[in-house]
């Protein structure tokens, strides 16, 4: 699977739960792993043998999620966290690129009010 260009990701602005994944397995991997599981509880093994994470991630991000979390039920965030930040950089961009509102409304299926709350938030961040 192609990975998206994680590195414009505000990490702050994600969730908790989000961001001690990311702390722990680093950010790629926590999106390998909320595109595999998100929005569902995933049991995290004492034991790499005994998962299919291993599917997911590459052994030393596994390692890093059982020393941590091993016995846990982790709930695992759904990726659209990353995706909506991602969308929404991009609009921020289209939209300083001279696209209207009305026309970004209708590429991104959001509502003109949604448009200019993204293009706000894009200028309380400066």
């Amino acid at each position: 699977m192609q990975l998206p260009d994680l590195s414009r990701i505000d990490i702050s602005q994600l969730p908790h739960s989000l961001q001690a994944l990311i702390d722990c397995i680093g950010i790629d991997n926590a999106y390998q792993l909320t595109c595999a599981y998100g929005g569902r509880p995933k049991y995290i093994p004492k034991h790499r043998e005994r998962t299919k994470l291993a599917d997911v991630l590459p052994p030393e991000a596994l390692d890093a999620l059982i020393k941590r979390f091993a016995g846990v039920a982790l709930e695992i965030p759904k990726a659209d966290h990353f995706m909506r930040q991602l969308r929404n950089l991009q609009i921020q961009k289209e939209s300083a690129n001279g696209l209207s509102r009305s026309l970004l409304a209708d590429k991104y299926g959001l509502s003109l009010r949604q448009i200019g709350n993204i293009r706000r938030q894009e200028h309380c961040a400066r």
